[in-house]
């Protein structure tokens, strides 16, 4: 049967020629390893070994009609379009490995029919060979030992998935076990790092514009940037995260509420009150009529106690030259029960 024939039936009729042949492991192969198996075993029936040529030729181009319009000339003109079958294989002795995935691998190889032809005799037929895939792994960064395992694969196929582990480096080696048990390479592949299968552990230094310059890109932009602007509230808000119980907060008045008892079972409860907030780095800020120093890029965060009571925080911002004056005024109200 040529191979023509064999490629123009359905899967389905080669499965059942691979049946009547005694085809191993027939139900897990594709089309093209189907076709290959089939055709190996007709060309091995129908002639003997010949070593000096292949065995198997890829397909010759398939010539179809086709109909061109010449727009010049006005007319039709008919011509040859040629169409190629990609063969089940290029008598190479190969394998390649691509990646996945960070957990799998995927490879396919080919061999040369001199390779094929001396394996089928040494082990007195293709389905007795003991094909194997090793692979040669190591983390990425290189801080581990090279190791190695084992896959065994079907003389009957091409292609392999392979199980790895992210972040690390990767080559397979095709091959067999000798009667001795030795592993004796047909091709080794190229090398891949799978990746990985998380956030990098890599902690590169956090590059950004600070907050002065940034004001004064905003107002060459066009901007301008106020206390209610969403980059300067997010800027003062991861402030504040990283100042929380630092001393470098300033503090206008004293915890209160210490009892003035001592007694054997007592309890003591603080509350304090954060403000915080930004204006121009030049201006001049009180904050309950007591003058507050302003950072650089003028903002400011204070921490003061709050008693029971109703708690009113004038905050009074004006500007360099005097012209400008604004006051917000928190009222806050704590009652103890």
């Amino acid at each position: 049967m040529t191979l023509e024939e064999l490629a123009n039936m359905t899967r389905k009729e080669l499965l059942d020629l691979a049946k009547e042949k005694q085809i191993k492991n027939r139900s897990k192969m594709t089309k093209a390893e189907l076709i290959e198996s089939l055709r190996a075993i007709t060309v091995q029936s129908e002639n003997k070994p010949d070593i000096t040529k292949p065995k198997e030729e890829p397909p010759e181009p398939i010539y179809t009609s086709g109909i061109i319009l010449d727009e010049e000339k006005g007319g039709k003109e008919e011509a040859k379009i040629e169409e190629f079958t990609l063969p089940p294989f290029y008598n190479q002795t190969k394998i390649t490995l691509l990646i996945r995935d960070p957990y799998w691998l995927f490879t396919y190889w080919d061999l040369h029919y001199k390779v094929k032809e001396k394996l089928k005799h040494d082990y007195n037929g293709w389905e007795r060979i003991p094909f194997a895939l090793r692979v040669y792994g190591e983390e990425e960064s290189g801080s581990s030992q090279p190791e190695f395992f084992d896959v065994t694969v079907s003389p009957c196929t091409n292609n392999w998935y392979i199980n790895v582990k992210p972040n690390h480096k990767y080559a397979v080696h095709l091959g067999y076990f000798s009667p001795s048990g030795e592993f004796i390479t047909l091709a080794c592949s190229n090398t891949v790092i799978t990746p990985r299968d998380g956030i990098s552990k890599v902690v590169d230094e956090e590059w950004m514009v600070i907050e002065e310059d940034f004001r004064r890109l905003y107002q060459l932009a066009g901007g301008f940037p106020t206390a209610d602007s969403v980059e300067i509230i997010e800027s003062l808000v991861k402030r504040l995260e990283r100042e929380m119980g630092s001393a470098a907060i300033s503090s206008i008045s004293s915890p209160a509420g210490i009892p003035t008892e001592k007694r054997h079972f007592w309890l003591v409860l603080d509350t304090e009150l954060i403000v915080y907030g930004a204006t121009e780095p030049d201006a001049h800020l009180t904050v309950d009529g007591q003058p507050v120093v302003l950072r650089p890029d003028g903002s400011f965060t204070l921490r003061m106690a709050l008693p029971d009571g109703l708690k009113i925080i004038p905050v009074t911002a004006q500007s360099n030259d005097g012209k400008d004056k604004i006051t917000i005024t928190p009222v806050v109200s704590k009652e103890t029960r």
